[in-house]
């Protein structure tokens, strides 16, 4: 177009020197400011077309990335939520009723762990809290034991504890003191089957984490990326602006828009933040009340349109400061002679054609994009060096008039015969189209057709990075940032498509954790225990077919989906595989690092819609197969799920028996050697289940210790039995036995002098037994507690002796009062001779350390007299009494004597079951 007006400014101009010749003065001057404004009006609207074209690429630019960023937003709090719906459920599962039971479901420790695990691989979470009615922390993952704290005065609190409807909080950031880091609270409301109010649990959403995330992303330094709250305030943005996380603003572009549209569009403004005219973008969150917004400086987005504006104008002005030169000297010249003129006016027009035509390859030649320009004849006008450079252009085919045939035909060539998908020449002049072309030697690039007036123009520019950035944004949100591998989300979709499209093979999920991480963990540190997880996760691929899945699910957890398997015994041939890959060392920091592995194993079923099922199914496998000692592998079974069940609904009504009374003290006596006369008793606990009848510690004191609640337990047994022998003559004593866990506590020395002060007992007649688990966790923590155990004038009995790793260490540590030999060793005597022999070594040994001796499980005369024989100070067993409940010990409180039976043998289906409390 523009060499069309040259040609007819020329054209005209020699018109004008015969006018001139005439005499026409008034003409020329005429003419040459209606081409002079032509020449302007012509490069006015060529900047103006630029302008919108770089007004319009911005802005699509925008939109890309804020819909991308916005869906990745949605997924991080989504993962906050998935943690929450968990603990939720569990609580539904639970069917607790009242807000006493929710309190004690989730104070516990196991509790504590299972947040923790299932928040490790979660970065943009601060912490998990679980409150309950009153507003008082029950549990928080950051801290254990948990603190008194009580946030009844917080906000969410307020508003989901008193609107029965509401059931999500989204808070207002709030800034660390002491940091200066931002948090979100996401709170969700935990209800009874009822509609009870039972508390909530609060998910702090680490802000720093998307700043962080968006300084990764933001393409350019005058990029702004931002999350709102639908209410206007600002929740992060970068750059970081001072003072201005946590304001509300109602005049940015995101509130702008919101008015006109909810879902998000665009929109030019002056920003009330830092006060730049800005292009801005913005897309609404799917599930969250915020808005993320994408916005970059119009002075930054138009800078190369700027440039080229310049350029051109440049050259405009050139052109019609030459018609005003040219309109001078015709007047000068305008008595000259005719041929002398039009000499003078070609040369001057043929100079200022290729000036022009200078300035605008300069101005074509600085643009981003590649552009070209064809007339209606789809000629080429205009090539500019940067559609070269995207293409390898030769130079016969930059000239103007080439035809589009023979410069599509060299494209197609340079892409491996490849063509691109054109539209039809026709088309191209009369409608707009836009596509991405990917080209054989692997960049994008995007193409657009525009028509215009004489013609059409095409560009093309190189998206290729911008691509590689989004699939990168699409990668994260389905991979484990650590290892690499799929992360549970990315398994789900997984596994829906193995439900969907199952034929005639099977599947197997394989879920596996790693036994001993957790001590390189602990010892090593965090970077060595990362170190390993990689390895480990590296070593998993390598163990698998192309076709098999493999995903870290978090912390040492991993789950393997083995699609087309004939028979389950190919996915126990993979078990024991991994079995043996992960026994063999690891070499870490320097390290030979031996761990191993534990493998749960569920077949996929014909039924199964859900993959949660088949992982839960998995997930009790492992379970059982950590049970069998870890190092193998269990392939799921019914019953698996009925005693899994049932530990749970046991664990369940264990955390209701110390409050509803349900646990009794039951007493065997100890009776003196020789003189068979009635010294004391032994406390042993039990369960009085209003179902199942009297249950023995051995089967719910180890679920006590897992659920932490073995501290009260053991607690009220003290108490009770110091209350018990407080109503028996001064003369006996009362053993209680101790469980390993209460010495972890730390107030077990607290707990026995409650327990004496408040039933008035003398220390001395209370006897506290331990085992030697006690001593082999802490030594150092462990004798220090003992030593002020002992310094009250309570005795301490080593229980079960022989029975231990280095029993004969601790007795030289420690000045125990009381040996007691096991039943174990008792039982054989009169039919093992090894037995007596253990027996008087024992007791020689307790002799030695000025202890006295006790044998346990005494259950026939001849045992009886073997033992006194050998030196034993004491007896205790069924040949005596059987544990009684308090009352019933009347008759043995009165006679406190106990003659020999008439029967040899007195034989009991007794077994020692020690109260770990």
């Amino acid at each position: 177009m523009l060499t069309a007006s040259v040609r007819k400014r020329s054209a005209h101009l020699i018109a004008l020197a015969k006018t001139l010749h005439a005499g026409s003065i008034v003409l020329l001057a005429s003419a040459g400011g209606v081409l002079g404004l032509a020449i302007a009006a012509g490069a006015g609207l060529f900047i103006a077309d630029l302008h919108g074209r770089a007004v319009a690429d911005t802005e699509q630019n925008l939109v890309s990335l804020a819909t991308v960023l916005a869906d990745q937003a949605d997924r991080a709090l989504q993962a906050i939520e998935l943690v929450q719906d968990a603990l939720i459920d569990e609580i539904r599962a639970a069917e607790i009723a009242t807000p006493a039971a929710f309190a004690a479901q989730v104070s516990t420790r196991a509790m504590h762990e299972s947040l923790r695990a299932r928040t490790a691989a979660l970065p943009q979470v601060n912490a998990v809290t679980v409150v309950d009615h009153t507003g008082t922390l029950r549990n928080f993952t950051r801290f254990w034991p948990i603190p008194d704290v009580n946030i009844a005065d917080r906000a969410y609190f307020k508003a989901l504890a008193l609107d029965p409807l509401l059931q999500r909080f989204v808070s207002e950031p709030v800034q660390n003191r002491g940091n200066g880091t931002w948090t979100l609270y996401i709170a969700r409301k935990i209800s009874a089957p009822d509609g009870t109010f039972l508390g909530l649990v609060l998910g702090a959403v680490e802000l720093e984490y998307f700043a962080g995330l968006y300084g990764q992303i933001a393409p350019q330094p005058d990029y702004v990326i931002s999350l709102f709250r639908t209410d206007g305030v600002l929740l992060v943005r970068h750059p970081h602006r001072d003072n201005a996380i946590g304001r509300g603003y109602t005049t940015t572009g995101a509130a702008l828009i919101a008015l006109q549209n909810k879902a998000g569009g665009v929109t030019r403004t002056v920003s009330p933040i830092d006060q730049q005219d800005r292009l801005i973008a913005t897309r609404a969150l799917s599930t969250y009340p915020a808005t993320l917004s994408v916005s970059r400086t119009t002075a930054a987005a138009l800078a190369p349109w700027r440039r080229q504006a310049t350029v051109l104008g440049a050259a405009a002005g050139l052109l019609d400061l030459g018609l005003v030169g040219l309109f001078v000297l015709g007047r000068r010249q305008a008595g000259g002679q005719e041929r002398l003129l039009r000499a003078e006016e070609r040369a001057r027009s043929e100079h200022a054609l290729r000036t022009q035509y200078a300035r605008f390859g300069v101005a074509l030649d600085t643009m981003t994009q590649g552009l070209c320009l064809f007339d209606q004849d789809n000629r080429l006008i205009v090539m500019n060096a940067r559609y070269v450079a995207l293409h390898g252009v030769p130079p016969d085919l930059r000239q103007p008039g080439t035809t589009l045939a023979a410069i599509r035909s060299h494209l197609t060539a340079s892409n491996g015969d490849r063509a691109p998908p054109w539209p039809a020449p026709e088309e191209a002049a009369r409608s707009p189209a836009s596509f991405t072309w990917d080209l054989a030697d692997g960049r994008a690039i995007a193409v657009k057709h525009v028509p215009i007036r004489g013609g059409w123009q095409c560009t093309h520019e190189d998206v290729t990075e911008r691509r590689r950035s989004e699939a990168q944004i699409v990668r994260m949100a389905r991979h484990d940032a650590l290892t690499g591998l799929p992360n549970r989300a990315f398994l789900r979709e997984h596994m829906a498509g193995v439900l969907a499209g199952r034929g005639g093979r099977r599947t197997a999920v394989l879920y596996l954790d790693l036994d001993g991480f957790k001590g390189v963990n602990d010892t090593l540190g965090h970077p060595a225990g990362d170190a390993l997880l990689c390895l480990a996760g590296q070593r998993l691929r390598e163990c698998l077919r192309p076709s098999d899945f493999v995903a870290r699910l978090g912390g040492d957890e991993f789950a393997i989906v083995q699609s087309g398997i004939v028979a389950p015994g190919e996915a126990a041939d993979l078990a024991a595989r991994l079995v043996a890959m992960l026994q063999m060392p690891f070499a870490v920091q320097d390290r030979e690092i031996v761990i191993g592995t534990s493998i749960g194993i569920a077949l996929v079923e014909p039924t199964d819609t859900e993959s949660d099922a088949v992982l839960r199914r998995a997930d009790v496998a492992l379970y059982q197969a950590k049970a069998a000692g870890r190092g193998t592998w269990r392939f799921f079974e019914t019953d698996m799920d009925v005693d899994i069940q049932r530990r749970h609904q046991l664990g369940t009504e264990l955390r209701r028996a110390l409050a509803a009374g349900q646990f009794e003290l039951h007493y065997q006596p100890l009776v003196a050697a020789g003189t068979r006369t009635l010294k004391g008793f032994e406390a042993l606990l039990r369960w009085r289940h209003p179902q199942e009848g009297l249950i023995g510690p051995a089967t719910f004191i180890p679920l006590a210790e897992e659920m932490g609640l073995i501290r009260s337990i053991g607690a009220w047994v003290l108490a009770q039995a110091c209350r018990d022998a407080a109503t028996w003559p001064d003369t006996l004593t009362i053993a209680v036995n101790l469980s390993s866990v209460q010495f972890l506590r730390g107030d077990l020395v607290e707990d026995v002098t409650r327990a004496l002060i408040g039933a008035g007992l003398v220390a001395s007649r209370l006897e506290l037994e331990i085992t030697e688990s006690v001593l082999l966790r802490d030594h150092a923590d462990t004798f220090r507690i003992l030593h002020r155990l002992k310094s009250l004038g309570v005795r301490i009995a080593m229980d079960d002796f022989g029975t231990g790793y280095s029993s004969v260490s601790y007795l030289r540590r420690f000045p125990f009062d009381t040996l007691k030999i096991d039943q174990s060793f008792v039982r054989t005597l009169g039919q093992d001779g090894g037995a007596i022999a253990i027996v008087r070594a024992l007791v020689g040994l307790g002799k030695a350390c000025n202890m006295g001796v006790v044998a346990e499980g005494v259950e026939t005369a001849e045992q009886a007299a073997l033992l006194e024989a050998e030196g034993c100070d004491a007896l205790q067993g069924f040949l005596f009494s059987r544990a009684r409940p308090a009352p019933d010990l009347t008759d043995i409180l009165t006679r406190r004597t106990f003659a020999p039976p008439d029967r040899a043998d007195a034989r009991s289906d007794r077994t020692h079951q020690r109260d770990a409390a």
